[in-house]
């Protein structure tokens, strides 16, 4: 896909406007140098027989809403929001900055609604499930999490979702997370709530993103205006890359979740923050491409799909709606989180 930053330091020399993402960035320097807890009044919970789990019925929820599912060992899930049935257009519609991989533009259809976390998982409810399932992550169990320490991404063995180099409270986006992290937490909050979790489909985050645009952002072009709605790589951080346009003040690290405007479906830091695992195996076109909103899972199923862009993102335009980026499902980094989906059924 087309990461253009190079451009900007190697003016328009052809060989030089591929690029490539921030996710390379790291692996690059490394190798180089060696309505939050309250249910929504009418929405009934209802036991599960058996289980001694509460869930919320998928006939007592409206798109827009929002909700919690109760824990069995006590607590409640992630925020989720209703998100409705529909078509779109996926792809990069905008016609502006593409990359090959982001074509062809093709209809999906969503046939029942779902539901997708309001933001992303934050460290204290991948802390729970830390806790409760005496889980070890991958950077736990092998060799740390890259990380971004001055002007170099390392992979630092000490480095993991609870201890970074930057300061995170409970309330910021958990990182330093594989996707294999992220697939055995949504099977224990499906285990502990009664109900299907898992991760978004590709198709489901771009709809989800999207909430009905059609622009290289979900609230227009106007880079300039990244900052009311994202974070990521502005004037406020010291990168080489970063967005002259604007500055949010946070710097070089995640903010915490819902710090920034939400999407017209009530979703927060669908550009930027962290970068979003989704199930999708990779396929480096959308030839082929389910069109029912489904996961792609077939393909170089080694690689997962990445979506939204981070905190550290290399040019702008990497955070919009319609880019793409993969890496092995074993790789974590400080600006690589995940959000979940909730089938709404029963």
């Amino acid at each position: 896909m087309r990461y253009w930053f190079i451009r900007k330091f190697m003016g328009d020399n052809k060989m030089f406007r591929e690029g490539i993402s921030d996710i390379a960035i790291m692996q690059l320097f490394h190798f180089r140098r060696s309505m939050s807890v309250v249910m929504l009044a009418g929405v009934m919970i209802l036991a599960q027989a058996g289980c001694g789990v509460s869930y919320v019925a998928k006939n007592q929820l409206t798109p827009g809403q929002s909700f919690r599912d109760e824990l069995a060992s006590g607590g409640q899930g992630p925020e989720m929001v209703v998100i409705p049935a529909g078509r779109f257009r996926m792809g990069c519609v905008s016609g502006r900055d593409c990359g090959d991989d982001e074509t062809p533009v093709h209809e999906v259809s969503i046939a029942e609604p779902f539901a997708i976390s309001k933001y992303e998982v934050t460290r204290s409810e991948f802390g729970r499930f830390v806790a409760q399932a005496g889980y070890r992550t991958t950077a736990e169990r092998g060799r740390g999490c890259y990380v971004w320490e001055g002007s170099e991404g390392i992979e630092k063995s000490s480095a993991r979702w609870n201890n970074l180099g930057f300061d995170q409270s409970d309330t910021h986006p958990v990182v330093c997370v594989s996707w294999d992290d992220a697939v055995a937490y949504v099977e224990w909050l499906s285990s502990g709530t009664g109900v299907s979790y898992r991760l978004p489909s590709e198709a489901e985050w771009e709809y989800a993103a999207r909430s009905g645009s059609t622009t290289k952002y979900h609230f227009g072009d106007d880079e300039s205006q990244l900052c009311r709605y994202a974070n990521h790589a502005d004037r406020s951080t010291d990168l080489p890359w970063r967005n002259e346009s604007c500055s949010d003040g946070v710097g070089e690290r995640t903010a915490e979740v819902g710090s920034y405007q939400p999407n017209s479906f009530g979703l927060h830091d669908m550009h930027g923050n962290v970068w979003e695992w989704v199930q999708d195996c990779w396929n480096d076109s959308y030839v082929g491409a389910p069109s029912d909103g489904s996961a792609w899972i077939s393909g170089d199923c080694g690689s997962r799909i990445l979506r939204g862009g981070s905190w550290f993102s290399v040019v702008p335009w990497v955070l919009r709606a319609a880019d793409r980026d993969r890496t092995a499902t074993g790789y974590r980094s400080g600006s690589l989180g995940f959000r979940v989906t909730r089938t709404l059924t029963p």
